[in-house]
């Protein structure tokens, strides 16, 4: 008899993401564990380069009517989806990261001189400020957008997670517990809240939404 998974994805995906996977046997459920709400800021003082660590942050600043004004700056961006967006809207992203901590040292050998405008969500990791402070690198912070947890009671009977933030794992943490659950994520700082909870983790080859659903079907081949 053959086994066909069932993975709970911890945000609801978008088709047209779902269309770049072929799940195979995988049965994927999907539940928005973490929600987000764009706050409002006054746009009062920007600098020479804008720099984004999520494409919510992104989204938040168009859809607050900043898009005409700030996709005149270069931009400095984490991830290859808040890149593609930033290019959609016009930005030109001078330099990029999968991750924050690859960004940094970046921004400090190619960017030290540069003044820079960034722009984050409530939740966030203080990687990036704390590596400007230390080098002299001039900055202000915009929060834009804020992280609010959704716990929800799974009530599917599950043999895998996939994890796209660590605000995701409280979340999911708060109603259910991780057992003999595989723990997909999209990357390293993701899967860092499950140290200690389990073992049972595979992070994607590349912190995508469409690599953490083809790590599921990887491994259940």
């Amino acid at each position: 008899m053959s086994f066909n998974p069932t993975i709970l994805s911890t945000r609801k995906i978008k088709a047209s993401v779902l269309d770049t996977v072929a799940l195979g046997k995988v049965h994927l459920v999907e539940q928005d564990y973490i929600l987000t709400e764009h706050l409002v800021f006054d746009l009062d003082a920007v600098h020479e380069y804008v720099l984004f660590t999520s494409q919510n942050a992104v989204k938040s600043v168009i859809s607050q009517g900043y898009r005409e004004v700030l996709n005149k700056k270069p931009a400095l961006c984490v991830g290859i989806k808040t890149k593609e967006l930033l290019e959609e809207n016009g930005w030109e992203v001078k330099a990029w990261a999968h991750y924050a901590k690859e960004l940094a040292p970046i921004i400090v050998q190619d960017y030290k001189d540069r003044y820079i405008t960034f722009f984050s969500g409530s939740i966030r990791r203080d990687l990036l400020p704390d590596a400007f402070r230390a080098n002299g690198v001039v900055f202000n912070e915009f929060t834009v957008y804020q992280t609010v947890l959704n716990p929800v009671k799974n009530e599917y009977k599950i043999d895998g997670l996939c994890f796209y933030s660590p605000s995701a794992i409280e979340s999911y943490l708060q109603q259910n517990s991780i057992t003999t659950e595989v723990c997909f994520c999209i990357g390293d700082t993701t899967a860092e809240p499950l140290k200690g909870v389990t073992q049972n983790i595979v992070i994607a080859k590349q912190p995508t939404v469409e690599a953490t659903l083809q790590a599921c079907v990887d491994y259940y081949k």
